[in-house]
């Protein structure tokens, strides 16, 4: 979808900004189909992965010489607190050695801002496939799969899990298929809140997926990986977040007079937006937001919607209630 949008509504070279990045599909996108970036992202997870996706290594080769130069670095290293620091809701996930070394890892690579091998090492924090770290879990929603995997049955799922040999797969894994790209064009990833930030340059379109309304909990969802960049209290990001109707109404309303001074005219904003109904009106989200554009805001003209189906796989929670179908919404800046 992300490539198909930018490739019929943008030409090469022309600046694509997308405000809600997420995991940083449009981003990457746009880079291969030489377009310049800018991408920004509230949550810090979020904004890991699309940088690591916008600045990555330039070859397996070299990032594997990075990964074997911390390595030495971290060494046979222990963590002196034997690991009281970390809450139980972490250390319950991991066997003790194995989550020593995921405390030293994220350490080290934290602190020589390594995003793409810190983005490799979240990757596979938790799942309960052999090449992960964690005991069996859900690999979207962080909960313990026990009772499907009790240890007296899968005793090899509860075992010491060496993180380096992971790590290396993992990293082969990310340079299997990478994408020729240039990595002189211009690439920029920020983590503010998109409210109240605005690039400091023209645009020729922004491409994006706003935060559902309470459709998905952006923070809970990834709170385990959130502990290890420093977000002690998930909930407390969800309400920044991940909006209820009330603020997520508002926080359109702002962002679309904010994002209509710096696009361009005749250029195009498009919101890829979950099917939900709006209590408030009593209609269709994306039929509030177009009205939202048009109307309240000014400045817009709708050029179109188009549906598309979630197909189950794609779904986060897929036994829970939720978005069956997204409508990407076209709008363009005339005035």
């Amino acid at each position: 979808m992300a490539s198909a949008l930018i490739t019929q509504f943008t030409r090469p070279n022309q600046i694509i900004y997308d405000p809600f990045s997420g995991c940083g599909t449009v981003g990457l996108e746009a880079w291969m189909a030489n377009r310049r970036v800018i991408a920004n992202d509230l949550s810090p997870y979020a904004y890991l992965l699309t940088k690591a996706k916008l600045f990555p290594y330039h070859s397996h080769r070299k990032a594997s010489m990075r990964l074997q130069t911390i390595a030495r670095r971290i060494g046979d290293r222990r963590v002196d607190d034997e690991l009281r620091s970390v809450p139980s809701s972490v250390r319950r996930f991991f066997h003790p050695k194995t989550l020593r070394e995921v405390v030293a890892w994220t350490s080290a690579l934290a602190a020589s801002k390594d995003d793409f091998l810190l983005a490799c090492l979240l990757g596979i924090l938790h799942h309960q496939r052999p090449g992960f770290l964690s005991y069996p879990s859900s690999h979207a929603v962080p909960y313990l799969r026990e009772s499907k995997f009790p240890d007296t049955e899968f005793p090899e799922l509860y075992a010491y899990r060496p993180l380096l040999p992971r790590l290396e797969a993992k990293l082969t894994r990310a340079f299997r298929r990478a994408p020729e790209v240039n990595f002189a064009a211009d690439r920029k990833c920020f983590r503010n809140d998109a409210s109240t930030f605005l690039p400091d340059s023209r645009i020729d379109a922004i491409i994006t997926s706003p935060p559902y309304m309470r459709q998905l909990d952006y923070g809970r969802d990834n709170r385990l990986r959130l502990w290890f960049l420093g977000v002690t209290d998930a909930d407390e990001l969800d309400g920044r977040v991940s909006p209820n109707e009330h603020q997520f109404l508002a926080l359109m309303k702002t962002c679309l007079t904010g994002w209509r001074e710096i696009l361009r005219r005749n250029s195009y904003c498009i919101l890829v937006l979950g099917d939900t109904i709006s209590r408030t009106y009593g209609k269709p989200l994306p039929q509030v937001i177009g009205e939202m554009a048009v109307v309240a805001v000014g400045g817009y003209t709708l050029e179109g919607t188009y549906a598309d189906s979630i197909p189950i796989d794609r779904r986060v929670r897929r036994g829970c209630r939720g978005n069956l179908s997204e409508t990407i919404l076209v709008l363009k800046r005339t005035k």
